[in-house]
């Protein structure tokens, strides 16, 4: 067999890498075979070996896809924009691209947590993230959009966090209200980068919640 030159192995790998983000969406995790995905890319199971070891690599390759055509794009020049990247799109809705996506994303990260280490190029897909955050928060910073009083680093990481836990909140408690989820996240975005006269001004727009007040033990028959 005549020998492939890098060229042809990189594309190779990315074609399975596309194969493989498309069969998992579609079935998940759980129910996605190397197997399946070698049909899908239409190789050999030997030829994946080639790239990869085991299924979880090929789960990060699939992965790490979507990164690189965010990276790709401009850092946010205004607060609005950078807030554009924590949609929470059609998440709630089964069926939908988004919903799929979080499937996959939750099984995974399930997976993860029966595993000593991370496989490999996880940690790469988890750096890009990072400077993709990194990158857009310091140039807001440049503009004087934000003032980042904790550091662009721990703000970084806040804000990882922040979109993580917002989007397993909005798709782990269907009874509760979207719009609250997506305020309180903006919210909480806002004041760890220093936006806290944004958040004054849109609490003020806000109807305050009434409650029913309470009887006094004088009132009590």
């Amino acid at each position: 067999m005549p020998k492939r030159d890098a060229a042809y192995m990189a594309v190779q790998r990315e074609s399975i890498a596309k194969a493989a983000r498309s069969v998992l969406i579609h079935k998940g995790v759980r129910e996605t075979t190397l197997r399946d995905i070698c049909r899908e890319a239409g190789i050999s199971i030997g030829a994946l070996y080639i790239h990869f070891e085991t299924k979880e690599e090929v789960v990060v390759a699939a992965c790490q896809l979507d990164v690189e055509g965010r990276s790709s794009a401009p850092p946010p020049r205004t607060w609005s924009e950078y807030l554009e990247g924590f949609a929470f799109g059609d998440t709630r809705v089964v069926g939908s691209v988004d919903s799929k996506r979080m499937r996959l994303s939750l099984q995974f990260v399930a997976e993860l947590t029966q595993m000593e280490r991370n496989p490999k190029g996880l940690a790469t897909l988890y750096d890009a993230f990072w400077k993709e955050f990194s990158a857009a928060l310091d140039e807001l910073r440049r503009r004087g959009e934000i003032s980042l009083p904790l550091g662009l680093e721990r703000t970084v990481e806040i804000h990882l966090q922040l979109l993580a836990g917002s989007r397993y909140r909005l798709v782990s408690h269907r009874d509760l209200p979207a719009e609250n989820v997506r305020a309180a996240l903006e919210d909480a975005l806002a004041v760890t980068a220093g936006r806290a006269k944004a958040i004054s001004q849109r609490a003020r727009g806000r109807k305050p919640t009434m409650r029913k007040p309470r009887r006094s033990q004088d009132s009590r028959g």
